[in-house]
């Protein structure tokens, strides 16, 4: 189970690794304007938009991404050297993290004004992954007590 919860988890954040970098790159790299855009005006070059705004809307997506990125890294390496190795410590720091940013990536839908439940379905590989790692680490623990 531990096993299946760590390549869950490493999905979840390696897509995540690379959509946040690509958003980075096309932002910083390449001077185009953030996605949300695309969602909120139906064109990418915010035509309409006021500069200041737009140059907000951008230096967050840069800034918000950039971080989600540096997370998405973080929790890579957590995964694949503290939680396969069954440390308690691990699997409460990704839960806690994982679970934060899932909520507050739900919650912020709401910016969009067209959520819905169904946008909560991506959360459940990650979800999945901490059930299945939670199995494998306190499991094991468990066994190694009695």
């Amino acid at each position: 189970m531990l096993r299946a919860g760590a390549v869950l988890l490493t999905l979840w954040a390696g897509v995540h690794l690379v959509i946040a970098l690509g958003i980075v790159i096309m932002v910083l790299g390449l001077g185009q304007n953030a996605p949300a855009l695309m969602i909120l005006y139906g064109d990418i070059q915010g035509k309409g938009v006021d500069t200041r705004a737009l140059a907000t809307i951008d230096a967050l997506a840069a800034l918000g991404n950039g971080w989600r990125a540096a997370m998405c890294a973080l929790s890579l390496t957590i995964i694949w050297t503290g939680l396969l190795r069954r440390a308690a410590w691990a699997f409460w720091s990704l839960a806690v993290c994982v679970c934060f940013v899932q909520a507050v990536d739900f919650a912020s839908g709401s910016f969009y004004q067209h959520r819905s439940l169904l946008d909560a379905v991506p959360s459940l590989l990650p979800l999945a992954g901490i059930i299945f790692a939670a199995i494998g680490v306190f499991r094991f623990q468990k066994s190694v007590e009695s």
